[in-house]
């Protein structure tokens, strides 16, 4: 009777274990009016995503079957080269094709959903792009990237208010929001950003431009405030983008 009882209970703690644990290493890459310093390649990008090996890689500025692009699905030519599942979220339409955000993930995903605003003031549309990707061990997580307007703090926080309006709606997942908030720490932006999010790599250094850096620009933003970092790096390809990239290992409790 008592070995019938252990093996069951065993058998639960490993699974509970399992469960509760979620680690991820994430990329976020402004690549720079769609790709543009790479001459619109995919090997270009790939090189540099393979060197870090990550689980996702959002893209913000992405080209999507534009002239200057050369009527490319760059997003899923990537993903081809990649072994991984693409997802291009539209913000506007755009020479001949759309430009937006993107995410790359080595797991599925579902639920993927795109928003869109333009507050007054704004200079163009923007968007916000998110995927619940299921892991090995049965977790799921939302990714999701951004690219806030460049007009001003009231354009760039009404942005943030409709993003957490929609992304927090019905779902109490894990989240990761990432990408160019063009704000810096100290902003209206990111004080605002903070009522709900955490800046996970607070204290990491500049991001932009991609040479002798002198802003932080670039966040990778998590849901609820209990992540943590065992790695963040910000790396420079000056032949890929104006940006520096973010790579970061996180855990989640």
């Amino acid at each position: 009777m008592i070995k019938r009882i252990i093996f069951p209970l065993l058998l639960l703690a490993s699974v509970f274990a399992n469960a509760q644990n979620l680690s991820v290493r994430v990329m976020t890459m402004n690549i720079r009016e769609g790709g543009q310093l790479a001459g619109y390649v995919a090997d270009s990008f790939c090189t540099c995503i393979r060197k870090y090996d990550p689980d996702m890689v959002v893209f913000q500025e992405m080209d999507n079957y534009t002239n200057r692009n050369g009527n490319k699905d760059l997003v899923s030519e990537m993903a081809v080269k990649l072994g991984m599942f693409p997802y291009f979220g539209r913000s506007f339409a755009y020479d001949g094709g759309d430009f937006g955000n993107a995410i790359l993930s080595k797991y599925p995903f579902y639920n993927a959903k795109t928003i869109t605003s333009k507050p007054s003031g704004a200079s163009e549309m923007r968007g916000c792009s998110w995927i619940d990707i299921l892991l090995p061990n049965k977790r799921t997580i939302r990714v999701a990237v951004t690219h806030l307007d460049v007009s001003s703090e009231q354009v760039r926080v009404s942005n943030l208010a409709t993003i957490n309006a929609s992304i927090f709606t019905g779902s109490t997942l894990p989240t990761l929001l990432m990408g160019d908030f063009n704000a810096s720490p100290e902003s209206t932006t990111i004080v605002y950003a903070l009522n709900n999010w955490q800046d996970i790599g607070a204290g990491t250094g500049y991001t932009f431009p991609c040479t002798n850096p002198t802003s932080r620009i670039d966040y990778i933003m998590g849901y609820p405030k209990t992540w943590t970092k065992s790695s963040y790096q910000i790396v420079s390809y000056p032949k890929l983008s104006d940006h520096c990239f973010v790579v970061a290992e996180l855990s989640f409790p």
